[in-house]
């Protein structure tokens, strides 16, 4: 979260002005400064964090006229479908290279939609109804048209943006998950994107490179045509969370959560090889926003945390990874409540305890996330029945249960037949190595909800093992070797390939019906 009043934004201002600023006039005789057309939605997107978080509506009030003056400028960026332009105004993320030019990358367009949703979110705060109401059309309209406009229907891919001839450049990479991060496009299509990024020539063990290794642009010491930032890591971590996609998301978690052991410890380098575990020449030893990607995959990303202030509210979602038995949350604050979340999962029960402290209403929305196969018998909190709300997706779901905190203990405790899930925590290679770890390329469950399909990557002649949460429940596995007692699969790749990565399916079958208790 931003500390709004310590911080000052010009309206694009970059972020990797040199210290030589006091020596030299970079806002006014060099273009720099305002070089990256991506700040101004951004400025706006973090003003409307902060104040959801902070609950300082002050402070936006004071800011209305900058925000104002921001949203000026990037609808003065619109083209004819109202999309903003990078062409000729300003650039998104890739700052130069061979992917560029375009007129306007997903990125940009992504975070331009998401700007009018938080414009009219601040214009509500302020009681400005009249602004909110029209931003709230605006945003609904601009969210279809990146919808349509970057969509490859014959690639089943977004794209990474659009050319000067308006002509999508039908490039899959790791900026679609910024979007994503914000819930603006469609589950379907981007559990399509998904698929491409979580495969071995996007995903590296140490992150994600912009564009696939495959692509006869990429190049592994490309600054922004083949590298891996652990920025991209963190953005495809968020996204993929967010789109319910966890084995990926964790991996990438991980990645960046490790790479913070290298070097000076707690340092995060800013770029990496896309071939080989190396941080490149060019690249700043500890960078904040590698760092950054560190704590929002785990906070936003698996965790699900949100607060909003004005609602006295708390978003509790997570996608705890299977393998872990509990999580520990404390001095999570909404405005004067302070609370400590204490969540423990056995083979049939998540509990939650929360203990709150302070003045004020505060109340929790608790959404775990569960196997599709899994069904809810009961939930109570404090010994009381309270209803759940199923949210399924196309590879999980989650039971959904909104209560106000009480000053005394909160204990709910929730019953769960036939839950099931997989674990996998993979390892960074040695200094300077290529990638050797597994990737899950895919999920997909059968209609009745008794197979489970995976898609998945590896190096040739290598085993690797998946861990399992309720093995019992399966019948039998197709493709990988099944191993109840130690509550694990091994997966053997065939050595018979020259590929560095080639694909196995493997499908679990699971006896007794689908929502039966064990």
């Amino acid at each position: 979260m931003l500390c709004g009043r310590l911080w000052r934004w010009t309206r694009r201002a970059t972020s990797q002005l040199p210290a030589s600023r006091s020596f030299v006039n970079w806002f006014k005789d060099y273009p720099y400064a305002y070089a990256s057309a991506d700040a101004t939605p951004l400025y706006i997107i973090a003003m409307n964090d902060y104040v959801v978080h902070s609950g300082d509506a002050d402070f936006v009030k004071a800011k209305w006229d900058s925000l104002w003056k921001a949203y000026q400028f990037l609808k003065s960026t619109y083209d004819t479908q109202n999309l903003p332009q990078n062409f000729g105004i300003g650039h998104g993320w890739v700052e130069g290279g061979p992917l560029l030019p375009v007129k306007t990358e997903l990125y940009q367009s992504g975070l331009g939609a998401q700007a009018l949703h938080d414009l009219g979110n601040l214009a509500h705060l302020l009681g400005k109804e009249d602004v909110s109401k029209e931003f709230g059309q605006d945003f609904a309209s601009h969210k279809a048209l990146v919808n349509q406009a970057f969509w490859s229907a014959e690639k089943s891919l977004f794209s990474f943006a659009l050319d000067r001839n308006n002509q999508r450049v039908e490039t899959p990479s790791v900026l679609a998950t910024v979007p994503m991060w914000f819930g603006l496009l469609d589950e379907a299509k981007s559990e399509a994107t998904i698929n491409l990024l979580a495969d071995s020539d996007h995903q590296t063990d140490w992150g994600m490179r912009i564009i696939s290794s495959r692509d006869p642009k990429y190049n592994p010491g490309g600054y922004h045509f083949g590298s891996v930032w652990p920025l991209f890591t963190g953005w495809a971590a968020v996204g993929e969370y967010h789109y319910h996609r966890a084995l990926p998301a964790y991996s990438n978690l991980r990645a960046n959560a490790l790479l913070a052991w290298e070097g000076s410890l707690g340092h995060v380098t800013e770029v990496l090889s896309g071939d080989y575990h190396q941080s490149l020449s060019t690249s700043s030893p500890h960078q904040v926003w590698s760092a950054a990607m560190v704590v929002s995959p785990m906070l936003r990303g698996m965790l699900g945390l949100g607060v909003d202030v004005f609602r006295h509210q708390a978003v509790f979602a997570p996608h705890v990874p299977y393998g872990w038995s509990w999580v520990h949350l404390s001095n999570l604050r909404v405005e004067n409540c302070l609370l400590d979340l204490l969540y423990r999962r056995s083979a049939d029960t998540i509990v939650l305890e929360v203990k709150r402290s302070g003045a004020g209403s505060c109340t929790l929305e608790f959404s775990p996330s569960i196997s599709l196969r899994a069904t809810v018998s009961g939930t109570e909190i404090n010994g009381r029945p309270v209803p759940v709300h199923l949210e399924k997706n196309a590879t999980d779901q989650h039971a959904t249960v909104r209560f106000p905190l009480s000053g005394g203990p909160n204990s709910l405790r929730m019953r769960v037949h036939n839950d099931f899930g997989l674990a996998y925590s993979p390892e960074l290679p040695a200094l300077a190595s290529a990638s050797q770890g597994l990737r899950v390329v895919s999920e997909s469950w059968s209609p009745k909800m008794d197979a489970l399909t995976l898609d998945v990557a590896g190096r040739p002649g290598q085993v690797y093992e998946l861990g399992l949460w309720n093995p019992e429940q399966i019948g039998s596995v197709d493709g990988a070797v099944l191993d109840k007692s130690g509550a694990r699969v091994r997966i053997q790749f065939s050595a018979a390939t020259d590929q560095e990565y080639t694909h196995s399916k493997v499908v679990f079958h699971f006896g007794g019906k689908h929502g039966g208790t064990p």
